[in-house]
């Protein structure tokens, strides 16, 4: 009966925990999360182990949760990208807030094949000449001889995604007249970060790229270069932090206007050394 009454306790303890403080006895809402498909093992990691409210986790693309946020749906977007001025812009104009920035991680982007292809390293001159509108790699052949032959098939992510915006930006870069190149029309477009590495499992001629949070012994990294002929580095932590991997990228949460309450708790926990250690543990690199 002892043991009864203490559970009783802890039940009543924590029910009291997710209500607000108002009159009425109310639950607390709920702590939305919502955008990167990159953040979204950590973000689920971030919400199973915090305990000062329920929090709901949801993916679908930085670019999703930016207009989740813009619009007030979510409390919290998940973002592998800066977000633009413009969204910022829009966020203040729709809502009369200021974007709140947190950089809570870094992501090394990993260029991932079949473990059968022989291919030993690529540059990113190579791997924008596979992936921009009219580049001039489109068989394994011009990657380097003595590896697979015939055609590429390159893989990538829908436009929602912070990591296509990621690609375009750093890899695709921009031409002489300061606009942004384009994929090629030819790159198959991934819902998620797992069709990525499902499709590279059973597509020998294929390449893709992704966090390096998804790595499985389906798929194998390729280190990359700045460079045709320089050294080519393998995604790592420090490498990672340090910049000396050239696809590194920094990981963020946004909230419009200063967070409060259990909203800039579960932000608080994310920073905090044990929400660093679910962010390592969960394949990222953490802030230290």
């Amino acid at each position: 009966m002892k043991r009864t009454a203490f559970l009783s306790l802890i039940t009543a303890a924590a029910t009291a925990s997710l209500c607000s403080c108002g009159g009425g006895g109310e639950e607390k809402k709920t702590i939305k999360v919502s955008g990167s498909n990159t953040m979204a093992q950590v973000a689920a990691a971030w919400a199973e182990n915090f305990t000062g409210g329920k929090v709901s986790v949801a993916g679908g693309g930085s670019g999703i949760g930016i207009n989740e946020l813009t619009e007030g749906r979510i409390d919290i977007c998940t973002s592998s990208r800066p977000m633009k001025q413009e969204e910022k812009d829009k966020i203040k104009a729709k809502q009369g807030k200021e974007t709140v920035e947190f950089v809570v991680g870094y992501d090394a982007l990993a260029v991932f094949v079949n473990p059968e292809n022989p291919l030993a390293q690529i540059s990113m001159e190579q791997l924008k000449d596979m992936y921009v509108e009219n580049g001039a790699i489109t068989t394994w052949e011009q990657v380097g001889p003595g590896g697979l032959t015939g055609n590429i098939e390159a893989l990538g992510r829908e436009n929602t995604s912070g990591t296509y915006e990621f690609i375009h930006d750093v890899v695709l870069g921009k031409n002489a007249a300061g606009e942004k190149n384009r994929f090629r029309t030819t790159v198959a477009a991934q819902s998620s970060s797992t069709a990525i590495i499902n499709n590279l499992a059973t597509m020998k001629s294929a390449i893709g790229y992704d966090g390096m949070a998804f790595k499985t012994d389906k798929v194998k990294w390729v280190p990359v270069s700045k460079k045709t002929g320089e050294p080519a580095v393998m995604p790592g932590v420090d490498d990672a932090r340090n910049g000396k991997y050239p696809l590194a990228r920094k990981l963020y949460l946004y909230t419009a206007g200063e967070p409060t309450g259990e909203v800039k708790a579960f932000i608080d926990f994310a920073m905090s050394p044990e929400g660093q250690k679910l962010l390592s543990k969960t394949g990222y690199v953490s802030l230290q």
